[in-house]
This record gives C-alpha cells, structure tokens and sequence, in this order.
C-alpha cells in the first residue's frame, strides 16, 4: 500500500493539479526548436546512402466506445473531445490507415516497421484496447459495446453502418496477405491508455471492488453529473446509442443502460500483458515482460538502428479526481534513457526515441521530474539520436533540435486523420530523413486504376467520417475552408458513387448531420493557410503548414 501524503505534498500535488488543469489545451509549454518549412522529398539519395530503414508512424487511434457511462457527451461545449460526429468510426479508420500502410508496403517499398505512440483505446476501457489489437491482428470487428436500439429503416446499407462488424484487414503478414515480409509493430501507452478520459486517476476504493475514477467533488449528490466514472455501471448520463448517436444534449437525469462488464477499466499489467496476445509481431510490441507493468523498453526493429520507448504518463504523484493529460516522465526512466543512449553510442547503432507526449509538453506542473530542456539536451548529447517521434497533440509538426529531429504526428481519429512514413539514410558524412504523411483515404489515381469494391469495402464510410471530421476539428486552428475539403473528397466521391448506389444518399444525410453540428465552424476558419503552403489539396490534408514532406540532412557527429 503506497504510503499516506504528508499535508505539505497534498497541497501542493493539489496545488499543481489545479494549475495544470488551468492550462489544458491551451498548448503552453517551451516550443523551442525551429519549425521546417515544407518542401518535396525528391528522389532518393545516391549510391553512397545506406537505407537504414523505412518506418510509418501513426498514434491516436482513440478507439472509442461511444455508448459507454463512463463517458461525459454532454460537456461538447466546454471540452471539444467529449464528443465527435464522426467518433463511431473510430475502429474503421484505424483499418483504412493500417489499409493504406499495407498498400505502400506491396506497391512502393517495404516497411520495415510501424510505431503508434499511444491512445490506443480512448477511455482505458478493455474492449477498446482489444478492437484496437484485433483490428492490427484482421480480426472481426463488433464496434458496438450495447444493444442496437434502431429500427431495421435507421440501419442503412451495412458497408455504411458504423455499427455493424465488419472484417478487419489487418496489418501485413506474410503468407496471410501476400509474399512479402511481415510487417512487425510496436507500441507505447498514451495518457488515454493511462487515466479515464485521459485525465482522471482510475483507482480501487475497496478491495476486490471494480476500478473506477472518481471526478471532483466526488461528494456531490450526482444528480446531473457523477461522482465516479464506472464503465461498467448500469447508469448514464446523456448516453449515446446507435439510435440516439448524438449530438448530446444537455446534462440529464441518470437513465438505466445495459451495462457491459467488457467496459471496465485494464490495469497497466493488462495492458501490457494484452500485447503478447496477438498473431501480429513481435511478441510483446516493445514490451519486455508480459507479467510486468513496466511500459518502458529498448529495442533493435533493424539491424543498425534502437528505438527507446518511454512513458510519459508517469507524473510523481496522482490525486484522485486529479488532472494528468499532459507529459511526465519520471526519473527511473532517465537513467534508463541514459544507459540505453551510452549503450547504442558503443554499438554504434542509430537511435529514435519515442514518447507519447511531445518534448515541449513535459513540466513539473504536470507532475515530470524531466523537463523540456533536460530532455532535449540529453539526447542533443548523444550522436546516436537522430530522432524522436511524439504524438498527443493530433497535428502534424516537425521541428529541428540541432542534432536531431522531432515529429509530432497527428490522430488517425481526428482531422486530418493521417499518419507519417519515414526513412533513415546514412552515408559515410551524414544521415539523411525523408518523410511525409499519409491518409487512409486513397490516391484517386490509384483509385481509378485498380479499384474494386471488395478492395476497400468500408471507404465510402471513411470519407464520411473524414468530412464529419474537417468540419469540426477538436483541434484549434485546423478547419480548413469547405472548398479545400472537396478537392479531397470531391475525385473519390465521384468514383466510388458510380459503384455504390446508396452513396449518394447517405452523403446527403451525412452532410445535413454536419451542418446542424458544426453550424458556421467553416465561415469563421476561411483564413486558414492563405499563405506558406504548396498547394490547395495539401493544406487541405496537412493540420499545420510546414509539416507534411520533407528531407532533413544531419551532419555524422
């Protein structure tokens, strides 16, 4: 039993909490680092380059289970991620994007490997994190958690039914999807796979009894609002089914609900342990011990090349009913990180550090013995490092450390809905990164050349939640103007709906649901990235301007 707080460390661990919670979403922390301009990858280095390996990065899934209780809808118009119109498609864009990584990987070059660095489930619910695994793994996925409310007239055809199974492709395995080598991944816990809601401390209050999270003023009656989030309960406030999607009205009175005990709350020991349960490699995804709840590790995916993957949700202390989204990594890990980048140095391996929270969100505020300078001086310090890959944010940003880089890589959930290849070159003077991002949603050339039905049977169902999610973006800043929207999904829209006669009349409903949602959002965003971008269609798919491709050489130290 951890030992009881003395009343200095309560106040101040409730002091910091408060401030933190002062200053979430709010982006504040050291930026530092200069920001890349955009610019084309061009063709691949000379003959003197070595490829070290050729990676895809991708994070924020957030699989999400909309009609759980342990969730609060209804708090849309004070925290923009309470909800979404386009979240039931979360295990289906997760899909589309493991699609398109599958597509490079037979069509344009082997993958050697892929990284998502956190927020697998949305709500650290069990069910999420397993449709999360099973979509890696191409299983069959049952997205819904609660019994289907809607009449057989609200289904619709069932390739645009975000609520009926459907069949995963899974991420490339030999043998299973073609003949060439496996595909390996690894993974990372996100302040999502950490805290419920990403924030709030889950705890036992009796033993033997359920995991729950209790929220402030936990001594309220809970008339409107509860006092403990329990993704197992038989209570809601506000719920969503698939008959009542949402939007969410206002805080109500709690409704009974069929409760669900795959809901409940993983432990970090079930979390890293679920990883060894899966037909996709390598066994474990990073994690060293599948009976230990250790989530950090340090690993060689290729020869020549380590990735050291760190836990930034590891604040010294938590409170419950606390406020804990944002970086911390704790000093156990320091050395680790230190040893590991001694260790790489002798072997003379190239090293990317990972970690969920980008370096600029880590501070004492959030509960980080490791703050943004001493992170970033460390592994300026050590010319094995060339890289560090982060997420959290759900954009796209690429910033350069001097000695390194740092790519910040959006959602595969919330616009733009993209992930990041990345390639590592090396030559006897430098080390050369290319990069830029991808979407599940296809080229419409490639489209147009080789498209079946059966080859992408849920696309039309992405490209409505792509539209659903451009219109209202969690994201401040990242709406762009309608008319950049359209030529994204214009050429798509306009193919597939000669295949599928039921598209055209979903996309009229879908776009009415839009509206009556996002009311004026894209009137106000019209300014956005008038200038500083190549081109119409890439600000349309880019979250922020100088981030989508580029080559970055680094001077061997």
């Amino acid at each position: 039993m951890d030992s009881p707080l003395t009343r200095r460390q309560w106040f101040r661990e409730a002091a910091r909490s408060i401030t933190a919670a002062s200053l979430l979403g709010s982006g504040c922390g050291a930026t530092g680092g200069i920001p890349l301009p955009n610019e084309s990858t061009g063709p691949p280095p000379g003959d003197d380059y070595e490829l070290v390996a050729r990676l895809a990065h991708i994070s924020d899934a957030h699989l999400i289970d909309e009609e759980t209780p342990a969730r609060l809808p209804f708090a849309k118009g004070l925290v923009p991620v309470s909800w979404r119109a386009y979240e039931r498609y979360s295990t289906q864009l997760l899909d589309g994007v493991i699609r398109a990584i599958n597509r490079y990987h037979e069509l344009r070059g082997t993958i050697g490997f892929v990284v998502h660095t956190g927020d697998a489930a949305d709500n650290r619910q069990n069910n999420e994190l397993r449709w999360f695994l099973d979509t890696f793994d191409g299983k069959l996925i049952n997205p819904s958690s609660g019994p289907d409310d809607r009449a057989a007239e609200q289904r619709g055809p069932e390739h645009l039914d975000a609520h009926a199974p459907f069949q995963a492709q899974g991420l490339y395995r030999q043998g299973a999807h073609g003949d060439k080598p496996s595909i390996p991944w690894y993974a990372l816990a996100g302040n999502h796979d950490t805290f419920a809601l990403g924030t709030f401390p889950v705890t036992r209050q009796l033993l033997g009894s359920s995991l729950t999270a209790p929220l402030p003023l936990s001594e309220r009656i809970g008339l409107f609002l509860p006092t403990a989030l329990d993704p197992t309960s038989s209570v809601a406030y506000s719920p969503i089914t698939p008959a009542y999607p949402g939007p969410p009205v206002s805080a109500t009175l709690p409704t009974r609900i069929t409760p669900n005990s795959a809901r409940r709350y993983f432990t970090r020991d079930e979390f890293v342990a679920a990883h060894f349960e899966t037909v996709t490699g390598p066994p474990g995804h990073g994690f060293a011990d599948p009976v230990s709840s250790q989530t950090w590790y340090s690993v060689t995916p290729v020869a020549g090349l380590r990735l050291i993957a760190l836990d930034s949700c590891r604040p010294t202390l938590t409170l419950p009913a606390g406020f804990y989204a944002e970086g911390a990594i704790d000093a156990e890990q320091m050395a680790f990180l230190r040893n590991e980048l001694r260790a790489a140095q002798q072997r003379e391996e190239l090293v990317i550090v990972l970690t969920h929270h980008p370096s600029r969100n880590l501070h004492w505020l959030h509960g980080s013995v490791v703050s943004t300078k001493e992170l970033r001086e460390t592994l300026n310090r050590h010319p094995c490092v060339v890289a560090h890959l982060a997420a959290h944010e759900h954009r796209n940003r690429v910033w350069d450390h001097g000695g390194y880089v740092e790519f910040e890589t959006a959602a595969t959930l919330d616009y733009p809905q993209e992930g990041r290849f990345i390639e590592i070159w090396k030559s006897a003077e430098d080390i050369q990164l290319r990069y830029e991002v991808f979407s599940h949603l296809p080229d419409v050339k490639e489209l147009a050349a080789q498209f079946e039905p059966d080859d992408d049977p849920l696309l039309e169902m992405r490209l409505l939640a792509y539209e659903l999610a451009a219109a209202d973006p969690v994201v401040p800043g990242l709406a762009p103007p309608e008319q950049l929207i359209e030529e994204i999904v214009g050429p798509i829209r306009d193919l597939i709906s000669g295949i599928s006669e039921e598209f055209t009349e979903f996309s009229e409903e879908f776009t009415s649901l839009r509206d009556e949602i996002t009311g004026d959002t894209i009137d106000v965003a019209d300014h956005f990235l008038k200038s500083d971008v190549p081109s119409r269609s890439q600000a349309a798919r880019s979250g922020s301007s100088g981030d989508r491709a580029g080559v970055i050489t680094l001077p061997r130290r």
